[in-house]
This record gives C-alpha cells, structure tokens and sequence, in this order.
C-alpha cells in the first residue's frame, strides 16, 4: 500500500489523477467505483436459524439419549422411548429458541446508519452517499463532519479531529496539510491525514481519498475479525469432558454387568437387557434441559443488570474469568475532557468535581493539610478565569435524554462546562449585552485562541499553551519561573494543562496584526489540568474484581505517564508497571513475551494489533480474558478474548458485532456484577450437576449389586426414566436459582483443576452413589426377606430412591455444611419442586392410571417409615463423609 502520508499532496493528487480545484469528473467517479467496489465495511453475518438449531443439537449428551431412546425402542420399551424423546426436544428447542432471541436483540443494535459526504465532482461541491465515495475524490471537511474515507489532507485551516474510536487517545489531533513524515509513524502520529470513522472538531480542510471500504485503517481492523469466533469456551471443554465421563461410565456399568451375569450363570439375554437398562441410568436425561434453563435464567438476570449476552456459553464463561483488559477510553474513563485542578497566577490552587459533560461539580480550594469546598462565585479572581476560559471557546455544550455531549473541540468543551458549574454560560452572556467583537481562532503554530469581548469594558481574552502564554506574558523572571512551576505541578499530575490570561481594559484594535502586538501586555490568570476522569463506579468495580482474584490491566492509546495516573487513581495494582506498543512489538515472538505481559498492568499508546498480541498472550497462559472495549480500534481484541465486552452507549457498531456481551448503561462496574452472576452460575451448574449424576449413580450401584448377589431387578427401567425425568429435574432445574453463597467474590477465579470433573467431584458423586446406593440394595434384601411381593419391594426401593435423592439435595446446595437453613427460604423455587417431586412420587404409588403405566402399587404406612428412617440414616452418613473427606 502506498504511503501517502510520505508524500507531498502534489504527489498524491498526480498519483489518483485528480486536481483540487475541479476533483473527479462523474464519468470517471462512476468507473471507479466500479472498479473499487463502495466505500463499505462488510458485515460478519449472523447464525442462520438452521445453524442455530444444528449447535443446540451437536451436542454429545443429545446424541447419548438419541441412542438411549433407540435402543428402548428396540427392546420394545415404546413408553421409555417417547419418554427419552421427549427430553431431547425440551433440551434442544430451549437453548435453540433463547438463543434466537438473543440474537434478534443484537441484530437490531446493528442496523446500518445512512451517511453523506462532500465532495467536488466535475469543479462543484455536492453531497453524495458515503458509500459512492471513490479513491480521488476530493473531500470537503467542516467542524462536526464523520469523516467517511482516508483521505491525504491538501488544506487545511486550524483543523483538528477526534480519532479516539480508531486510536484510543482522548484529546483532538491537530492536522496539518503541509506535513510530510520520510520515515514510517504510529497511526495517532499522521497529522497530514485523516481516517475514516473519526470526526472534524474544528475548522475545515480539503483532503484527496486515498483508501475507501476494507483498504481503510478500520476496513483493515474489521478484515481482523473474519473467521470463526474463538476456541472452545471453558463451560464448552468441561460439559465436552462430561459427556466423555458418561459414556465412560455407562459403557463401564453395562460391561461390568454383563460380566457379572455372565460369570454367574444369568441369562445372556436378560444381561443384555440390563446392562441397556444401566447405560439408560447413567445418562443424565434431564441435564442439558436443565443447563440451558440455568444459562437462560443467567442470561435474564444479566439482562435486567444491564449486561446483554449474545450467547448461553458467554454467560458461564464471565464467572471463569482471570483477567479484564480494560480499555481506558471510554470505558474506565468517560471519555469526556474535564478541568480536575486550577492554580491561580497567585498560586492558589483548587480542585474540582463533577461526571464528564455533565455541568454539576463543587469547588475545594486545596493546601497541604485539607481541602475546603468553596462557592466559587464569591473568589473574584476564581471566577473571573472561569469566565474568560468559558468566552475563549467555540464549542457548544448539548444534553441529549440525559446524555451531554460537546459540538466542537474537547478542550474548549472542557471550559465550557466548567464555567456552567458556576453559572456561566457564554450565550447568556452575550445576551445579556456581553458582545465578541473580535477573535482568532486556535491555530496549531500559535497554539492559542484569542477573543476580544466588549461589555462595560473592552476585554481581551488569550487561551492556550502554557509555555507559549507565559512567554507572552507581562511579567518578569522571577514571576515567569513561578508560573513555569504552576504548569509543572498540574503535568505532574498527568493532566494536560491550559493557561487562560487576559487584558482587563484593552484598549487596541481588533485585526489580527493589532492583536498579536498587544499580546505582550497579558497577564497570566491561571492554569486548567484537564483530564480524561475515570467513571464513578470503577474505583469501588476495581477493588471488587481485585478482591475476587481478578486482574484488571488497561490498555490505551495515552501516554504511559498519563495512563499510568489514571491507574493509580483508580487504584489497580502494579499501576507503575508500563509497557508502550512500541515495547510489545520489540518483544512480540520472543521468549518470554507471554510472561512479561503477565506482570505488566498498564499497556499505552498501542495499537489494534498490540492489543490482539496482548489478548493472545494472555490467553496462552492459560487465563481467561474478558476484554472491554468501545472503538473501532478494540475490535479484534474483543473478538479474540473469551469474552469480549462492548459498550451500548458509547460503543461504534464494530466493536458491538464483534464482542460477546454488549454493556446498555456503560458501566465498567457491571462487568463485576455479571461476573459475580457467572460464577454463581457454575457453582449452581456443579450443584445440579452433582446431583443428577449422584441420583444415577444410586440406581447403578443398586443394580449392579443386585445382578452381582443373584437378586431380581430391584427397580424397573421405566422406574429409572421416572426419577430421571420426572423426580429429579424439578429440584435440579430450581438449584439454577441458588442465591450467591457468602464467599462467591472472595474466591480465587477457578483454575482449571477446578472444573467440573474433577477428583473431588467424583469423590462426591461416588461417596453419595455408593452409600444411598447401598442403603436401597439394603431396604430392597429387607422386603425381600420379610416375605414381600417382588412387585411391592420394587414400588417402595423406587420411592426409597426418590425420598433419598430428594434429601440428598441438602448436601449438595451448600459447598460446605448442610443445606437445610434459614437460606432455603431464599430459594422458593426449590421449596416449590421437592413437594411437587413428592407429590407426582405419591401418585406413581396411589393412583392406579400410574400403578398400571409404571407397575407399581400401594405401599403400606409402616413401609413408609421405614423409608424416611433410612433416607435420613443415608443423608446424614453423607454429610459426615463429606466432612470428614473434605468434599466441598
């Protein structure tokens, strides 16, 4: 590509073939763009409803009840195969339909905006469509245009724009046409240029296009993000691992079956059938039903706190997470220049507060010992700054259903808001008979704005670069030094620093030779710090995700000096740990690079390729990356984290499509909320989990040890479907509305040793298997043995089993200690399904429709004593093995 900020305009006007006066004629305009194609960016598609339905059924749990449901009806269990079918469909069409939704809701944040340009075509200006614009064309650029190509700028007169979308940086960038680099420099350096999808804040230009549509600097950002999004998710690899273990386990329990039959002399055929009968068991059937309804719920939840989720996985995936990449601008930072301090020319110095644009704050007049709020109305020389810094502006302050923003340069904007904290506001001014009647506006080789306003007196008002005001000013050495460390001591704060002076009674003329002499005579008011200031909420967000074991890194197009002070603000740990995108494409590819990422906290002036460089990084060190972001310039990060985070407010349409989670109130501290609501998610996802497996586990031990001690079938197989699908899935699909345990943001994030299979998640499912397991084998050997009905002794191990299992979810709704407390009141849901478990187990007993279907009877009050007896006694065991093993 060539660069054309190398090169002098005549060069790049020769180059297209274009002349600045009369530009592209509309014959060739039109053959341009049939060669280049519009000047659009391509859009990633959406999953079509096909696709959407394909991902909720490639799922292994699916295809095992596929195959469970086959092989029922094979051995002509026609009831037990709708049955398994029927959960097929429940588990598929939740996760296909909530996932349908959620993307209906994302296509509606990413419709196409329409947009114009001006351009000279055939030696006139006229608007055409964005996209119509061709290489060669001649753009014509005023205050508050959307620049909509890149474009070699050829004039320009006191131009500046807003690149933060595409470069991170906050402040306006000063362009000049006669600029030429002979060397490459950073994309936020090219003064002679301009990008598309950034804004002109000041003044007017004429550029020629150089690059339109894919070939522009944030065409190229968006060809980063073509392909498939990511690897597998955390809750993907662990459900993925999951359903290797049920398969393990069916296969195991079936085989181990066989043989036993086999070497006891059963029926070979009846073996078979019961080692079907156990793989059936071993399958949770309710669990993909019951995960999609827990991540739906989540994602609900997360909706109603602000935080729009695009996919179930995504919901999990926040509560795995290890690290935040924070962009600053604009996320942790409003993105809204604001006057933080001032210091007076006699070197009093004051604070000031307030969000942004919006035109609230208080004034504390600072010394080393307190801070004092003040009424700044009543400090003549306060005031009087504030008021020529606010008439020494061109922008507009605008409020937008609760939303202020500027028309026009930041800083000016910065002063505009500071004087309406006070009152003052520059039209009332002139309306009230104050009138500008001269004015020059900032220029980049003066760097200051003059403006000269008649009132009782004829004032001259001068703002702009301190060095270059001071130097103006009429003052000697001694008072010049002193101003010089005023300037010193607000840069040292990482702010950047504006002098407001004036003449009182000026009393010379009003073109720009005659204000230029009289410059001389100024004298030095004070200084504003301005800054970008960080969100309310993200100090207390910070410490919240800190707390938890989360490390928050920012990454900006700042400086590293300005960055980090916003850090330590902020209070990040390692905030003095820097590294700039110069640094990290140095070190990129080298070993070690992975780790030193890992230490640094602060990451500036990078670009949208160090970030992604960064986010990989990261990512293969094992952490999970949550990276938020709101510019054109944080797409591809956003798009290769785990989970990228867009802002709904402020956020440009690319990093929206790009990110996973879209942020409606823009708040850095909703992150930590839905965090918190993702680790709840996979503690409640472990909780139901542990008990759906714990529940099937008790059926095989039973069964094994029945074929095992040449026992009839001490339950039937519809009596397995009926506590799998029926019993079983209210109480678990009502742990997804645990509440938060009391640690849940005071735990490390999860290593990956800590997932869902692991050793002491077996040791769980085993420990609780094995024991209600042994107990059931008992109670069923106890009937037998007291002369009891085979068809009896069935019916009441089938309830035993229900009763047991529905104690049982006692111990797995607390990590630790028992769940029967005060905290089930929380929980209504679960109240609500154990006694709707116990009554639908009631009526499989009592209600002769259910004794004919599942072949069951009536069971006897003294059975049923005995039935609570020893569901307690095998609870209780479980609790104090959990203890005394330290299963949590």
């Amino acid at each position: 590509m060539e660069k054309f900020y190398q090169q002098k305009t005549e060069e790049t006007l020769k180059h297209f073939e274009s002349d600045r006066k009369q530009g592209l004629s509309g014959k060739e305009a039109d053959k341009r763009l049939e060669k280049y194609g519009e000047n659009t960016i391509q859009q990633q598609e959406s999953l079509s409803v096909w696709e959407l339905l394909w991902h909720n059924v490639n799922n292994l749990i699916v295809y095992l009840l596929l195959a469970a449901a086959l092989l029922s009806f094979a051995m002509g269990e026609t009831v037990e195969g709708i049955a398994v079918l029927i959960a097929v469909v429940i588990a598929v069409m939740t996760g296909f339909i909530t996932e349908l939704r959620a993307q209906k809701s994302i296509d509606s944040l990413q419709s196409m905006i329409y947009t114009t340009a001006k351009v000279i075509r055939d030696g006139e200006v006229m608007e055409i469509e964005s996209a119509k614009i061709v290489p060669g064309d001649i753009l014509v650029l005023e205050e508050g245009d959307a620049i909509a190509a890149d474009a070699r700028l050829l004039e320009t007169s006191n131009f500046a724009c807003i690149e933060s979308a595409l470069t991170g940086e906050s402040e306006a960038v000063e362009k000049d046409a006669r600029e030429t680099y002979e060397a490459d420099v950073p994309l936020g350096d090219r003064r002679n240029v301009v990008f598309a999808g950034t804004a002109a804040t000041r003044g007017n230009a004429y550029a020629v296009v150089t690059e339109t549509g894919m070939k522009t600097e944030v065409g190229k950002i968006s060809d980063m993000l073509t392909g498939d999004k990511k690897r597998q998710t955390p809750l993907d690899i662990e459900l993925d691992k999951l359903g290797k273990a049920i398969i393990i386990a069916a296969l195991f329990a079936a085989v181990a079956v066989l043989i036993a039959g086999v070497l006891t002399n059963q029926p070979f055929v009846e073996m078979i059938h019961i080692s079907i009968i156990l793989a059936v068991a071993a399958i949770p059937e309710a669990m993909p039903a019951v995960s999609t309804i827990t991540l739906s719920r989540g994602m609900r939840t997360m909706a109603e706190h602000k935080a729009l989720v695009k996919s179930l996985s995504a919901v999990e995936t926040l509560g795995a997470t290890s690290i935040i990449a924070s962009d600053k601008t604009g996320t942790l930072t409003e993105n809204q220049m604001t006057v933080a301090e001032i210091i007076l020319g006699s070197g009093e110095m004051f604070k000031v507060t307030g969000n942004g644009y919006e035109p609230n704050g208080k004034f504390y007049k600072a010394d080393s010992e307190d801070e004092t709020e003040i009424d700044a109305t009543n400090h003549d020389t306060l005031q009087g700054m504030i008021e020529n810094g606010a008439l020494c502006t061109t922008a507009t302050l605008r409020e937008n259903e609760g939303q202020y923003e500027i028309l026009g340069d930041p800083t000016d904007g910065a002063f505009v808001v500071l004087g309406q904290k006070i009152g003052i506001d520059r039209q009332k001014e002139q309306d009230s008979g104050l009138k500008k009647i001269a004015e020059m506006p900032f220029d980049s080789d003066n760097k200051y704005m003059v403006t000269v306003y008649e009132g009782e007196q004829r004032t001259l008002i001068i703002k702009g670069a301190p060095d270059v005001l001071i130097d103006l000013a009429d003052a000697d050495a001694k008072e010049k030094e002193k101003l010089h460390e005023y300037n010193d001591t607000l840069a040292s704060h990482g702010q950047r620093v504006i002098a407001v002076g004036f003449i009182k009674d000026y009393q010379g003329g009003t073109d720009e030779a005659e204000l230029k002499a009289a410059l001389q005579q100024i004298k030095i008011q004070g200084f504003a710090g301005i800054v970008d200031p960080p969100r309310t909420d993200v100090k207390e967000a910070v410490k919240v995700a800190q707390e938890a074991g989360i490390r928050v890194k920012m990454i900006t197009g700042d400086h590293p000096k300005t960055a980090s002070m916003i850090a330590k603000e902020i209070g990040l740990k390692d905030h003095e740990k820097t590294m700039t995108g110069r640094e990290i494409d140095e070190l990129a590819g080298q070993e070690g690079f992975n780790e030193k990422i890992e230490e640094v906290a602060v990451f500036a002036r990078v670009s949208p390729k160090n970030k992604l460089q960064l986010v990989e990084a990261l990512r293969e060190e094992g952490d999970i990356v949550s990276m938020t972001g709101d510019g054109v310039n944080d797409a591809p990060a956003l798009n290769g984290a785990d989970i990228g985070i867009a802002m709904g407010i402020r956020g440009t349409e690319v990093a929206k499509e790009s990110s996973d989670m879209i942020l409606t109130d823009d708040r850095f501290g909703t992150i930590v909320d839905a965090i918190k609501e993702g680790r709840i998610i996979f503690d409640n996802i472990k909780k139901y989990v542990s008990f759906l497996f714990s529940c099937n586990m008790v059926e095989i031990v039973t069964i094994f040890l029945s074929v095992i001690f040449l026992m009839p079938m001490p339950i039937q197989p519809l009596h397995i479907l009926f506590l799998n699908l029926v019993i079983d899935i209210a109480p678990a699909m009502a742990l997804a509305f645990e509440p938060a345990e009391d640690d849940i943001m005071k735990r490390q994030p999860r290593s990956k040793a800590d997932g869902l299979v692991n050793k002491r998640f077996l040791g769980r499912i085993i420990l609780s298997g094995v024991v209600i397991g042994l107990v059931a084998f008992g109670f069923f050997n106890f009937l037998m043995l007291t002369d009891h009905e085979l068809l009896y002794a069935q019916t009441a191990t089938f309830t035993f089993m229900a009763v047991a299992q529905l104690m049982h979810i006692f111990n797995v709704r607390k990590s630790s200690g028992f769940g029967l407390d005060k905290t089930l009141l929380k929980n209504k849901p679960l109240m609500g399904a154990l006694l709707l478990s116990v009554g639908l187990q009631l009526s499989a007993v009592y209600v002769p429709f259910m004794n004919e279907l599942l072949d069951t009877m009536p069971i006897q009050a003294g059975t049923w004593g005995i039935i609570f007896a020893a569901a307690a006694i095998s609870t209780l065991i479980v609790m104090g093995l959990k203890k005394l093993f330290q299963l949590k």
